[in-house]
């Protein structure tokens, strides 16, 4: 029997959230013997050479004059919006009459969205997995997609371009961010792992993105939780969104699955090794006709002066 839309986005919060118990029988946590200094040990994929998250050297990107990313009924308000505290982050499902997707932007295929979570700190000075030149911010939000190719979820997350996740930081702002609010408000419902609450309003997930979607970075990665499978493309916008040290506070509240706090919910930057970051250049459709206007301005002055001097 197929599954239905909503099944399968359940199926990849059971995967990218799962409590996979170690030999041991305890739960892999963001702190002491079960942390992410552990995990390598306690799951073979967590120790692969091509893990997530990175911290990102602008100096050593390479830059790349990409379509830029077309996003599919993003701004379309979904039918409906829950969040769930699965005892490692809020994690943000939706129903909608078309499903979201992301294409374009150097994605080699379709991508379809899944569902959207969180990662913060105790308190605004970390949060975020990755890392801009050592900087990390409050709070990181990724917006997960799975390779519509492939058919399945099930399938996709065999696939080393399965998945494709949008990492999108997220900055103190003195003000509420509005599109926050509404989601904020139904975190006071679900400071319990294993509770879920409906959404009041539901905003678009255009109104998640950054305004500015052109300048992003691009790298081939993995989960940044257990069991780590190197199967994301991942896309980390340059710029971030805002929200208020009032709602980040709300976040904090939460409580995981051993009734502490949940806070500082990040795994720490991994290795590169032999991989290449790319960042895409900004406004890039723009950049690659400018460039090529700018070499035929270049020819035909050349050729100009070529014959002024015959």
């Amino acid at each position: 029997m197929a599954l239905t839309p909503l099944a399968l986005c359940l199926a990849l919060m059971a995967l990218l959230t799962q409590d996979v118990r170690s030999d041991g029988g305890a739960s892999w946590t963001y702190s002491g013997q079960h942390g992410p200094r552990h995990w390598g040990t306690m799951f073979r994929t967590c120790a692969g050479n091509r893990q997530s998250p990175i911290n990102i050297e602008t100096a050593n990107v390479k830059t790349e004059f990409w379509k830029p990313l077309r996003f599919k009924n993003y701004d379309d308000p979904p039918t409906r919006m829950r969040v769930k505290n699965n005892g490692h982050s809020a994690q943000v499902e939706i129903d909608a009459a078309s499903a979201p997707r992301v294409t374009d932007g150097g994605l080699k295929g379709d991508y379809i969205f899944a569902q959207f979570h969180f990662h913060w700190g105790a308190d605004s000075a970390l949060g975020s997995e990755h890392t801009i030149d050592g900087v990390r911010y409050p709070m990181e939000l990724h917006l997960v997609h799975y390779n519509g190719a492939y058919g399945s979820l099930a399938e996709a997350i065999k696939r080393q371009d399965g998945l494709a996740v949008l990492g999108v930081m997220l900055e103190v702002s003195e003000t509420d961010n509005p599109a926050l609010t509404p989601l904020t408000n139904a975190l006071l419902n679900i400071t319990d792992s294993g509770m879920f609450s409906g959404v009041s309003a539901t905003y678009p997930l255009r109104a998640f993105l950054p305004n500015n979607v052109d300048k992003f970075y691009r790298y081939e990665g993995s989960l940044t939780t257990p069991t780590c499978n190197e199967v994301v493309t991942w896309t980390v916008f340059a710029h971030a969104i805002p929200i208020s040290e009032k709602q980040l506070r709300n976040f904090r509240a939460m409580m995981n699955d051993h009734h502490e706090p949940l806070v500082n919910n990040f795994r720490p930057p991994q290795p590169l090794n032999n991989r290449k970051v790319l960042v895409a250049a900004q406004s890039s459709g723009d950049s690659a006709t400018m460039k090529k206007i700018g070499l035929t301005v270049y020819f035909m002055t050349s050729m100009a002066v070529l014959m002024m001097n015959m």
